[in-house]
């Protein structure tokens, strides 16, 4: 049986992989319109590649569709599997990483395995068009011809196209009548209404509260970090996350609480009681000079140090709720997954097309964006798992 798979990604390796091991004598053929595989494997956890996640978190994925796919293969058994091709990790809080702690290390054994398997790497070919010819199915890409008796799109989405994000298959699948969530950016920076500049850089670990229409949407602890236009940091890609997932609002904010270990009345006594201690500015013992100093002016507080009881009261009730108002997210070139594409509804349990027979799909060209955190690269995985158990189960 000859399988051609789209995307030498996550996706497409994992699902070669999963082949060759049920059936070594499968014919397996990856082809990429890029140079090399794997680029935005290179680039995953700074380098260091959290493959998953032990734990799932509430809303880590935005379907149950996506987190049935998951729920099949979890963490445990990914790296179950990665041990038994000889690939050892450790874990830091849940997070699971190769034990080399780099991607590149992880991702050039990996394709080491699919060529020790005799699993063939076709690059520089644009998908042109498929179609499905007595039993078999044709793939024309820009320079070639190929016939596959199953053929899976596993070619990632738009997000990072500096790494190879692109919308050609989508405008190949527009034709063949599927159904598409339009793309948005996920897992990127925020731009807000309001500008740090003056503490562009900074970074604080704050209680992170999304209101979207008022209705806390999403709420995390972690390091944001200022930009000049806005936030960054892994709580604040989630939020946009969170963001691109909503359909329809009007507007959103992010409520950052600098001091969670404290209440509103707790903290107005504390401050109180440090007020006087020195003629610089208590805030200035808390947080950095810039970052304190953007704290007394988004209080309205005028007076530099040495504050009134009203003033401490304003003050504290910043801390506890800092709020910048969204704008807009990053482009897709600093986002780190698209959130959109293949709708679930096009596809049957298995991720065969309900169409094309023989037509499968994995990976993030579904539309199926998890959270930081290793959980869209374990989607990437579970379902190239999913594929591969229903293609051998219907060789």
């Amino acid at each position: 049986m000859k399988i051609g798979v789209l995307g030498q990604g996550f996706a497409g390796i994992f699902l070669a992989l999963f082949l060759k091991e049920k059936d070594p004598k499968i014919d397996v053929t990856l082809i990429d319109k890029e140079e090399t595989a794997g680029r935005k494997v290179l680039a995953t956890g700074n380098g260091r590649c959290n493959i998953t996640n032990l734990v799932i978190q509430p809303n880590a994925y935005n379907s149950e569709d996506a987190l049935s796919v998951v729920s099949d293969f979890p963490g445990e058994k990914i790296v179950s599997f990665l041990k038994s091709i000889g690939i050892f990790t450790r874990e830091y809080n849940n997070l699971v990483y190769p034990y080399s702690n780099s991607a590149k290390s992880f991702l050039d054994y990996l394709i080491a395995l699919c060529k020790e398997r005799k699993i063939k790497f076709v690059n520089r070919e644009k998908l042109i068009d498929y179609t499905l010819e007595n039993g078999k199915i044709r793939v024309k890409t820009l320079n070639k011809i190929f016939i596959f008796d199953k053929f899976v799109l596993a070619c990632g989405n738009v997000s990072a196209p500096q790494l190879g994000g692109s919308d050609l298959v989508f405008k190949v699948l527009e034709k063949h009548g599927y159904k598409m969530v339009t793309p948005k950016v996920g897992l990127a920076p925020i731009q807000t209404e309001e500008k740090p500049v003056t503490i562009q850089n900074e970074r604080v670990k704050a209680k992170v509260s999304l209101y979207i229409d008022k209705n806390l949407s999403y709420e995390e602890t972690g390091e944001v970090l200022f930009k000049k236009d806005g936030l960054s940091g892994i709580v604040i890609f989630n939020c946009a996350s969170m963001i691109a997932r909503s359909k329809r609002f009007k507007k959103a904010t992010i409520s950052l609480d600098l001091m969670p270990d404290y209440d509103v009345d707790k903290l107005v006594a504390l401050l109180t009681k440090l007020n006087d201690v020195s003629k610089a500015s208590v805030l200035s013992g808390i947080f950095t000079k810039h970052v304190a100093e953007y704290i007394r002016k988004a209080s309205g507080v005028k007076n530099l140090n040495s504050y009134t009881p009203t003033e401490i009261k304003k003050i504290a009730v910043t801390l506890k709720n800092l709020v910048f108002t969204y704008r807009a997210t990053y482009d897709f070139k600093d986002g780190q997954v698209a959130v959109g594409g293949v709708d679930f509804s096009n596809l049957d349990f298995d991720l065969e097309s309900k169409k094309e027979p023989g037509i499968y799909f994995a990976g993030e060209l579904i539309n199926a964006d998890g959270l930081c955190g290793g959980y869209n690269i374990t989607f990437a995985i579970a379902s190239a798992h999913k594929v591969a158990e229903a293609i051998l189960e219907n060789a």
